[in-house]
């Protein structure tokens, strides 16, 4: 079944979508950034909906406030049915009826703001929870997992390794694999290789970019080292041109500089 397309999405479901919730969390990530400045360019009647949903977004994030005690939270509920009673349209009532009017406004005010915390809750649980639309694997030591992408490419996982990659891939969702550790990378070809259809995994300050190859990626405190054994890829670091290794090389970059590999 093939997904639906952003230019369709309501501000509830870009709020439920792990690229868009990447973007709006993590706004330096250039690649994510660079993919949604492009969209909005070319559905430019989505820029509402979308500025709708990073507001619930950056609300959810920052909805940590101090809890009140109950002499607070009193004060303000009664504070509430004051201004409610004082209304425009409840003051010429008589007192009985104004006061089942303002209760009415009263309840009709909770329910709103139960609501919406019940929104954000259950974007935030269909986000994060166990459907969630991101898969993350791990290992841990002397564990090894050989785990089939979305796009049926094959990743081999190695010892205390963890990979974070979309649960779909769709004409709309970048193919890429989030990588801390070590892994073996065996890429499907596909004819279209434009630079929004090719494969990437993203490193701590390295992206590698592939067509239809086989390579190996390990991560270290020291630095990454990409090994080519067929096709072709790209090594995209901060600041400079990319790199093109061909079948049989490796190469090494830590702190900006690179280093061929024996």
């Amino acid at each position: 079944m093939s997904q639906k397309s952003y230019s369709a999405y309501s501000a509830e479901e870009f709020v439920l979508d792990d690229l868009f919730v990447r973007w709006v969390k993590h706004p330096n990530d250039e690649e994510v950034a660079s993919y949604w400045q492009i969209w909005l360019s070319n559905h430019p009647h989505q820029e509402e909906t979308v500025e709708t949903a990073r507001y619930l977004i950056q609300t959810a994030r920052h909805s940590d406030l101090p809890a009140l005690s109950s002499d607070e939270i009193s004060t303000v509920w009664g504070r509430i049915r004051e201004s409610l009673q004082t209304m425009e349209d409840v003051r010429p009532l008589q007192p009985d009826v104004r006061a089942m009017v303002g209760w009415w406004y009263f309840m009709r005010t909770v329910l709103a703001v139960f609501g919406v915390i019940a929104l954000i809750g259950w974007a935030l649980w269909m986000q994060y929870g166990p459907e969630q639309s991101v898969w993350s694997v791990s290992t841990h030591a002397y564990q090894t997992r050989q785990i089939r992408l979305p796009d049926n490419s094959t990743m081999t996982l190695y010892p205390n390794s963890t990979a974070r990659y979309a649960r779909r891939w769709s004409d709309e969702t970048p193919r890429a694999v989030w990588l801390k550790g070590e892994a073996d990378f065996s890429i499907i070809h596909r004819n279209d290789t434009s630079s929004a259809r090719l494969f990437r995994v993203h490193t701590a300050g390295l992206t590698i970019e592939a067509v239809g190859t086989i390579f190996r990626v390990r991560q270290r405190p020291t630095g990454t080292s990409v090994a080519l054994t067929s096709g072709q890829v790209s090594l995209l670091v901060k600041s400079k041109d990319p790199i093109r290794l061909k079948p049989g090389e490796s190469i090494e970059i830590a702190a900006g500089t690179t280093k061929t590999l024996p």
